[in-house]
């Protein structure tokens, strides 16, 4: 019997159920039945949008869990297909990304990486959502772990590592993945606009061992975390606004956060490239490598600036191999030079 087909998840995702749920989500949020008793205000209107979104997703969330791990990775891609392919959610702003990215590609071949990388992303939500269930077990079932020597080298410096990624592959079993290991990992993350969602997602990651630092507090947290000699899980393709330095991220200068290479220059903790891999439906590759600088940028006199140029390269080189799993959704080129 094939566990993963498009069958599997027709009544349970079909268009017209979620449509009917979205049109009742929106009812609900703009429509709510009180608001003309209660003057509910916007910032009120706001936090019950907030309370809606956290409840649908502790929901699926639920079904994730009680659906074997194939079945709920399946049912997952199929619903980031579907959502490419009928809810078109932000598919121009991963064509355009896609556009600049790899210009010499057709229309075609564009749209069935996108199509691709809302499947992937569809399965690491439904992964993410499983993560309570995460165990030794099923990592060593699902998730082959390479380049641990790297890892091990590293600790025995003392000065624990900055692992060097972003929005590619499945970072959220890397880490619960390395901490399985004996190693103490500790994410940079945002703060997520609705929080009852953010504190939902750190709680899930602190679940499994995982030290949680907001980008506001990363600059303590982190010299801290490098002193318990603890992996300091960093993306770098982030969108850093106006205080950051612009570097090309396929050929299109990019807004960029300063903060490993100012980390790596004033504690000496060594870079590593990582990356977790999708092989074929649940199962990933996890991979360690450690970063050697060139003299050229060592020497360079803006070497903040042009470490960062190479560290976003080695992570184009990285998306240019699997552009299926990269994050063509957010809007990497956001802010723009002066």
């Amino acid at each position: 019997m094939k566990i993963c087909t498009r069958e599997a998840t027709v009544i349970l995702f079909s268009k017209q159920y979620l449509k009917k749920l979205k049109n009742i989500i929106t009812l609900l949020i703009e429509n709510f039945p009180y608001s003309s008793v209660l003057n509910l205000t916007k910032m009120k209107k706001r936090k019950l949008q907030h309370r809606l979104e956290f409840w649908l997703i502790v929901f699926f969330a639920g079904i994730f869990r009680l659906l074997p791990h194939k079945w709920a990775v399946c049912c997952g891609m199929s619903i980031g297909g579907f959502a490419y392919k009928r809810l078109k959610i932000r598919r121009n702003v991963a064509l355009s990304n896609l556009k600049i990215a790899f210009p010499q590609k057709t229309l075609e071949e564009l749209e069935d990486i996108a199509y691709r990388s809302y499947r992937h992303w569809g399965g690491v939500g439904a992964e993410f959502a499983r993560l309570p269930l995460f165990n030794r077990k099923h990592m060593d079932k699902y998730i082959t772990f390479t380049g641990q020597d790297v890892l091990n080298n590293s600790v025995a410096l003392g000065k624990g590592g900055l692992i060097i990624s972003g929005h590619f592959g499945n970072w959220e079993v890397m880490g619960p993945s390395a901490v399985m290991k004996g190693y103490g990992v500790t994410y940079i993350v945002a703060t997520q606009t609705n929080k009852l969602v953010d504190k939902k997602m750190d709680d899930l990651r602190k679940d499994k061992g995982i030290e949680i630092w907001k980008t506001r507090e990363a600059p303590r947290g982190v010299f801290k975390s490098l002193k318990n000699n603890s992996f300091i899980a960093i993306m770098i393709d982030q969108d850093a606004g106006k205080d950051c330095v612009f570097v090309d991220f396929f050929s299109k200068s990019a807004s960029t956060h300063r903060g490993p290479a100012v980390f790596h220059l004033r504690t000496g903790a060594p870079l590593i490239k990582s990356s977790c891999i999708r092989t074929k439906g649940p199962y990933y590759t996890i991979n360690f490598e450690e970063i050697i600088l060139p003299e050229s940028v060592k020497l360079a006199e803006n070497v903040t600036k042009e470490m960062m140029a190479y560290l976003t390269g080695i992570l184009e080189e990285q998306i240019k191999e699997h552009p299926e799993q990269y994050f063509w959704m957010h809007k990497r080129w956001k802010t723009r030079p002066v």
